[in-house]
């Protein structure tokens, strides 16, 4: 296998996603929130409101251009021009606007694949050639410091065949001086949600067809490559939908979490500027190329993008591109817009990143290549144990929650491989196992029977049934898949034997150990659940609370899929 080969692999073995969730939707986030002027401030009377979506990662640097902008009053048409922002991932951005759910005036997704792939699912030429880019940021691979240095960096190359060894090799790191770091651990964001994913993913089928350019769908569809891209996912620890949400876990527990990620530089600045006294990591950009995200700056021709709404998003994308300096880019770790010209101070050498490289940019592939990439990584992926645990009491009956909450979960089965084993409990102020945890090839009928027949009626023991499916899936003993709990829950615990603070502590015990870790997702589920302590043991576990309620529930679970 050839040097090149082996450096694209690991790109891809190492890329990690990861974010911040739309909590109710590379760095890439799922939900979506809204940025328009401080306080959530509201459109004037009789305003052109222009929609603005972008990727999450951009926060920072849109949200204080945005009031900049509005508060200049700029008009179209006689009407005073409000830009109202919404954080919204690239991947689930892409799937709304081809479905018509989100229409925005301007689109900035992490990178122009996105718009190339909406051209070619929505079957309409909506998102133009050439669009400006408002900030540009590598994909590298981030490592801890003293990792990097043990393996000769910065002095010496560090190349994907490096890191995919040590990635295989449980005794990798005890042979480079650093037992202490425990096993080598890798992960990357899912590339349905993340720019980070699909590109890491994009350059695994590179490697594994020994090409740089020109991959096809008939590569991606051989057997051969196929096996080959199956082992390289069996290597992954976590996948995830933003590079954020890696950062934020990798400050909690360091090098138990993840030793190496494949995150945007941004993301890498962002994390060193940040870390308080967690371990600097470091950006190692293969000598054999990576990516750029080039977060264009989309009006797209559209049939909801009238006139009057084309003239007041090009006055803010022209704003966009006169503003964002390099400077002001540089305040959210981006490089500027512009390839040419050179990042400035805080993309340095003190925050891990080395202005001077890539030396190579890697091309990405045609967007029909790059659907069949995202379709075979869902077959392909690494797969996962997880006990769905559904609130059914009283309260679930309430405002069509509990129909809701189903339609939500078969959602989340759309997502599901059948090489995954899922199980069922479902809980009031007892806590029913609805369906033992088993292949989803095996038990999808029972499982989708199981959902469709579930009713409400009395207390709540959300406590109890998180520990009971955690158990679960701790006694299934398997450190060879993603091991997960997904817990809905409307309302405050009535009836649990359990405290949420005995379950804090030990699903923090066990998500800082070595060996398999149990994520646990939560889901407050209306006004009256308990985000507070929903959020804690979440946390506490190394995964992500969410918050949604019967409109959003859906698009919640659909989030949670991205972690599996």
């Amino acid at each position: 296998m050839s040097q090149g080969r082996l450096a694209v692999i690991v790109l891809a073995v190492v890329a990690v996603i990861v974010a911040v969730v739309v909590a109710g939707g590379g760095g890439d986030d799922g939900a979506s929130t809204s940025a328009g002027s401080p306080a959530g401030a509201k459109a004037p009377s009789g305003a052109l409101v222009v929609e603005f979506a972008y990727s999450p990662e951009k926060e920072s640097l849109v949200a204080e251009q945005i009031k900049a902008f509005n508060d200049q009053g700029v008009k179209v048409g006689g009407k005073t021009v409000f830009v109202e922002g919404r954080n919204v991932a690239s991947g689930d951005a892409q799937r709304q606007i081809a479905r018509g759910t989100l229409k925005p005036a301007i689109w900035s997704p992490a990178s122009s694949l996105w718009g190339r792939l909406l051209n070619y699912e929505a079957d309409k030429p909506w998102v133009p050639d050439e669009n400006p880019s408002l900030a540009r940021t590598p994909l590298v691979i981030a490592m801890w410091e003293p990792l990097a240095r043990a393996l000769g960096w910065p002095k010496k190359p560090v190349g994907f065949d490096t890191v995919l060894r040590l990635a295989q090799d449980p005794d990798g790191l005890r042979k480079l001086g650093k037992p202490e770091y425990g096993s080598f651990r890798l992960g990357h964001t899912n590339p349905d949600f993340s720019t980070s994913g699909l590109s890491a993913v994009a350059a695994e089928y590179y490697s594994a067809t020994g090409k740089r350019e020109g991959l096809t769908v008939a590569d991606v569809n051989s057997a051969k490559v196929r096996t080959q891209i199956r082992a390289i996912e069996r290597a992954i620890v976590h996948y995830g939908d933003t590079t954020l949400f890696f950062a934020e876990q990798l400050k909690k527990y360091g090098p138990a979490y993840a030793s190496a990620v494949a995150m945007e530089e941004a993301t890498l600045v962002q994390f060193n500027q940040t870390r308080g006294s967690a371990t600097k990591l470091v950006g190692i950009y293969p000598s054999e190329g990576t990516f750029f995200s080039d977060n264009p700056l989309i009006v797209p021709a559209a049939p909801w993008v009238t006139p009057d709404l084309k003239a007041a998003a090009d006055q803010f994308v022209g704003f966009l591109t006169k503003n964002v300096t390099a400077a002001v880019a540089a305040r959210a770790g981006f490089r500027p817009g512009d390839p040419d010209a050179r990042p400035v101070a805080p993309v340095n050498a003190a925050n891990g990143v080395d202005p001077d490289e890539p030396q190579r940019v890697l091309s990405l592939p045609q967007p029909e290549v790059l659907a069949r990439v995202k379709a075979a990584w869902r077959e392909d992926r690494k797969p996962a144990n997880v006990v769905l645990a559904v609130d059914v009491s009283g309260s679930m009956g309430e405002e069509n929650k509990l129909e809701q909450a189903k339609e939500g979960l078969e959602r989340f089965f759309a997502q599901l491989s059948p090489r995954d084993r899922i199980g069922l409990i479902f809980f009031n102020n007892q806590v029913f196992r609805g369906v033992p945890v088993a292949r989803f090839a095996t038990n999808e009928a029972k499982l989708r029977a199981t959902v469709r027949d579930l009713l409400a009626g009395g207390e709540t023991a959300w406590i109890d049934a998180a520990g009971d499916a955690l158990k679960e899936v701790q006694d299934l003993k398997d450190d060879t898949r993603i091991n997960a709990v997904v817990l809905l829950t409307d309302g405050e615990d009535t009836s649990s034997t359990g405290t949420d603070d005995a379950l804090r502590r030990t699903l923090d015990a066990q998500a800082r150990s070595e060996g398999s870790t149990v994520r646990l997702y939560t889901i407050a589920y209306g006004r009256e659940a308990n985000r507070s302590a929903l959020e804690a043991v979440a946390a506490a576990s190394g995964g992500k609370a969410f918050t949604g309620d019967p409109k959003q529930i859906e698009s919640v679970y659909l989030s949670i899929s991205s972690f599996f």
